[in-house]
């Protein structure tokens, strides 16, 4: 499963899914940290993966 964790994802859940096998980056690893949340969506789809989020607001995207 490849992931995208949004801002709010601590880095060591990045770490510790990295270590069970998931391909998992955290947004500010390849975007800008005030990136709005659409353009998460849309790198989360070119790079076909699943964000994980704690952010309400994806729901409406």
């Amino acid at each position: 499963m490849k992931l995208l964790a949004d801002l709010h994802i601590s880095p060591r859940t990045v770490t510790f899914l990295r270590s069970l096998g998931y391909d998992t980056i955290r947004v500010i690893e390849v975007m800008p940290a005030n990136s709005p949340d659409i353009q998460i969506v849309e790198r989360a789809k070119i790079e076909g993966r699943t964000i994980l989020t704690q952010d309400l607001d994806f729901s409406s995207i």
